[in-house]
């Protein structure tokens, strides 16, 4: 029936330290962890902690005192200060000690592992790996003791598991990746678009205002041109009316000097007396010669 009830108890995986050693010490010391060990049955772990680190200072690389205060902090759930404590047991020249101190360091490992479970599945694989060790060494130097046995087939079964959880995380994390890094890619290539798109309305927009100032200038160099032709012809008829009065004025003197002229050959005339005066009454006789 025990043994039984031993078989349920590490299938279970309830990985609890092995019973803490109780070995004899010199009369001031030896009293300090018997009374510690008394308090470690009354589960009060603390005081036994207490009694424990004074037997220490009187044997401070006693491999059974460290052995000892590894299984107390781990009944408190301090696992990793459990795990230190453990280390310095196994370097007892007892093997049986060094064995069970391997045993408990595997415990310490997978309890540490288990914390980790749902936050940090990668780091509770990596300390159920390094659990998994220390159950080997624990059956090299024991091959007579059970329990490393089990509780490596166990913890080995309950890896593979969470390896095979961890793998469907990891395929579940690089998918979304690849749907986020193709969601990144699209809006990329959306962003991209209308930045285009921006640019060749930009570009419009600057060339409609390059060709709104072209034609503006282009008018108002027509404009210019117009005012000038204007000014031109403004001037033009201006000479010409100018020159239309010069013009008539020259008419008209050249009629007066014409008459005068006319009137200056008639009396040049009469004084050379080649013209005749051929009004009435007048004789036409030779003057008397002198």
């Amino acid at each position: 029936m025990r043994k039984s009830t031993r078989t349920m108890f590490i299938l279970q995986v309830v990985i609890i330290p092995g019973i803490f050693c109780s070995f004899s010490f010199a009369e001031d010391g030896s009293g300090i962890v018997s009374r510690a060990n008394n308090l470690y049955r009354q589960k009060k772990y603390d005081e036994a902690i207490k009694l424990y680190n004074q037997a220490q200072i009187k044997s401070p690389d006693s491999p059974e005192i460290n052995y000892n205060i590894g299984t107390a902090q781990y009944k408190k759930g301090e696992y990793a200060s459990a795990v230190g404590f453990f280390e310095k047991a196994t370097f007892s020249k007892d093997k049986a000690l060094e064995s069970k101190a391997n045993f408990n360091i595997a415990n310490s490992k997978y309890k540490l592992g288990k914390v980790k479970e749902n936050t940090e599945l990668e780091e509770t694989v990596s300390l159920l790996r390094q659990s998994l060790d220390y159950y080997k060494r624990a059956i090299d130097l024991n091959p007579a003791d059970r329990d490393p046995k089990i509780n490596h087939e166990l913890v080995e079964r309950e890896l593979k598991m969470l390896l095979d959880k961890l793998k469907q995380e990891q395929d579940k994390q690089d998918k979304q990746k690849e749907e986020s890094g193709q969601q990144d890619k699209n809006s990329q290539q959306s962003q991209q678009s209308q930045q285009e798109q921006e640019d060749s309305v930009r570009g419009q927009k600057a060339e409609e205002r390059e060709a709104g100032e072209q034609k503006v200038e282009e008018q108002e160099k027509e404009a210019a041109q117009e005012a000038d032709q204007a000014e031109d012809r403004e001037e033009d008829g201006g000479q010409r009316e100018s020159a239309g009065h010069a013009l008539e004025e020259t008419k008209e003197m050249s009629q007066e000097e014409a008459n005068m002229l006319l009137e200056g050959y008639r009396q040049e005339e009469n004084s050379s007396g080649k013209l005749e005066d051929t009004r009435k009454g007048a004789v036409g006789r030779v003057l008397k010669d002198w």
